[in-house]
Order: structure tokens, then C-alpha cells, then sequence
């Protein structure tokens, strides 16, 4: 099914997916803080890097990255900004998937419990962990 989907890179997913944003109203602000979120990504990854080449395992290993997890003096960033990058992330890759230009959404599976599937189930909330006593 990858096949399938439009290929798109970086240089070109994130000006698409800001555009986006402004076209759908949102403030200049959000806009301007969405584009430095997605900055850091864009450097990781390169810009010429297709958006279809991305798996779970590739991002994962960014979001565990010292590109992502520290600023560029070294200093560790905050939880908060570390949950926005990721979040910003997250909504530009399921705009891609939505766009068709990705078969997937590859984000590792605990990205897409925090953040819920793209329809807003995970399955796995319905069910008790595996050593949870069972029974009420």
C-alpha cells in the first residue's frame, strides 16, 4: 500500500502543512511555534528525507535523540516542550497520512497511545494489562 501514497519530503510536508494551518484559520503564533517544533525534525531526518521512509523505529530513535531531547547548549529541554515537539510531530504526520501521502501514520505504539489512533480509539484501553487482576 505504500506504493500508493504520494511521495513528499520534509522540505516540502512542512511549508504544505503550515499552509494548512493558516488556511484553516489558525493564529499566526501557533503557526510560527508549529514551524519551530518541526525545525528539530527537519535537521534530524534532512529535508530531502521522504516522509515514507519514516518507520516507528526511526522515529522512536529521534524522539530518544539529544537533537530532541536537548537544546543546542546541551541543557536538557522541558517536559512541556518535549510533549509539544512530539505532538506537533505526531498532527503533521496523521495531516500526511490524511493528504495520502502516507500509506501509515509511523509513529512508535506508545506515541499512539498517548496520542490516540488517528480515530481517536486504541483498543488497547479496553483491555486490562497483562498481570491485572481480572474480574471487577
Amino acid at each position: 500500500m505504500a506504493n500508493k501514497a504520494k511521495e513528499i519530503t520534509f522540505e516540502k510536508a512542512v511549508p504544505a502543512y503550515l499552509k494548512n494551518l493558516t488556511d484553516e484559520g489558525k493564529n499566526e503564533r501557533t503557526v510560527e511555534v508549529y514551524g519551530r517544533c518541526l525545525e528539530n525534525a527537519v535537521e534530524y531526518f534532512g529535508a530531502d528525507k521522504p516522509l515514507g521512509k519514516l518507520t516507528p523505529a526511526t522515529i522512536g530513535a529521534f524522539f530518544k535523540s539529544d537533537a530532541f531531547l536537548k537544546k543546542p547548549n546541551g541543557n536538557l529541554k522541558s517536559e512541556i516542550t518535549l510533549t509539544q515537539n512530539r505532538r506537533v510531530l505526531r498532527m503533521m504526520l496523521v495531516w500526511a497520512h490524511e493528504k495520502g501521502y502516507l500509506a501509515d501514520i509511523p509513529l512508535p505504539k506508545a506515541e499512539m497511545k498517548k496520542g490516540r489512533a488517528p480515530n481517536g480509539n486504541d483498543p488497547s484501553d479496553t483491555e486490562p494489562a497483562p498481570d491485572a487482576p481480572q474480574g471487577d
